[in-house]
């Protein structure tokens, strides 16, 4: 008997070492940046004026770092401490009111910071600059994209054009990773402009970076996502809740460092491979009439673009 289960304990062993193990397609995604580069981003977004200005020249330390206002540490503080955000500074006639008024450059205080020596200040913006910044070849060209901005109306970065009063909660930053993981986010398309990003056909964590003016970001209430092959199917598709039970660090949109405060788990098993999901989240930071939907039907490319996932694997 002894001899009998030794010959089965080894039949097994030989045909467990032999089975064909089942590839794990999460090992097969290269490990690239989850955000593609400015250069992706029209020079007439916010995210651009964030990304190639605002926080390579003004965001240093013991300046615009958070030291003190206006915040230009990430896109979402950055805009919410500029767009209809009072002034504290002012000129001696006491001429401006916000920092940055949409649609009139000429009482927006940025603007008068940008070209004028205001009296009791630091001078002209920026009065010091890091040793590699290229302001001094470029400052005309970026005084006019901000004071562009600005005459448009200083819209956010998904196009939302400000009201006075409360402004609606942002997205600051959208990240995807293997279930149950915080480690090596997965990558976005190489090719060029904005891509999705790149997941596998299985279950993965999606993770999103909120901004408020008003509101914290573990205090915004509804807390839901939809996830569609199509974005004219969102008013077909369930709502999923969004967890608010933890966080993690991890890089914005402009690559900035940012807090991610919301999660969901999606089961992508089911979609085939090369199927691209559009993505909305709705929160609610409760000084406005509905949720906020963001990106919304007025949102385009390149900003829809960071909101779509692809299936590779």
């Amino acid at each position: 008997m002894r001899i009998t289960w030794i010959v089965i304990a080894l039949v097994l062993l030989i045909l467990a070492s032999c089975r064909k193990e089942t590839p794990n397609p999460y090992d097969e995604l290269e490990r690239r940046s989850p955000n593609p580069s400015v250069e992706s981003i029209p020079q007439d977004n916010f995210a651009w004026i964030h990304q190639r200005i605002l926080r390579p020249n003004c965001a240093l330390s013991g300046c615009h770092d958070g030291t003190f206002e206006p915040e230009f540490r990430s896109i979402g503080s950055a805009y919410n401490s500029l767009v209809f955000h009072p002034v504290m500074a002012n000129t001696p006639q006491q001429t401006f009111t916000y920092r940055v008024l949409p649609g009139d450059v000429q009482a927006s205080f940025l603007h008068e910071r940008l070209t004028v020596s205001v009296p009791n200040t630091s001078g002209i913006m920026p009065p010091a600059l890091a040793e590699n910044s290229d302001w001094p070849a470029n400052a005309e060209a970026y005084r006019a994209a901000i004071f562009s901005w600005i005459a448009s109306g200083a819209k956010d970065m998904f196009g939302g054009t400000p009201s006075l009063g409360n402004l609606e909660p942002q997205v600051t930053g959208i990240l995807a990773f293997a279930a149950g993981s915080t480690t090596n986010p997965y990558p976005r398309g190489t090719d060029e402009g904005v891509q999705p990003i790149e997941v596998p056909a299985g279950t993965i964590d999606l993770w999103f970076a909120f901004s408020d003016d008003g509101t914290a970001s573990t205090a915004l209430m509804y807390n839901k996502v939809k996830i569609a092959t199509s974005t004219n199917a969102f008013e077909t598709v369930p709502e999923l809740e969004l967890t608010t039970s933890s966080t993690l660090t991890g890089p914005d949109l402009g690559n900035s460092t940012a807090t991610y405060t919301h999660r969901v788990q999606l089961p992508l098993g089911n979609y085939p491979v090369g199927t691209t999901l559009f993505v909305r989240v709705y929160v609610d930071d409760g000084d406005h009439s509905s949720p906020t939907e963001i990106p919304n039907e007025g949102t385009t490319s390149p900003m829809l673009d960071y909101f779509t996932l692809r299936i590779v694997a």
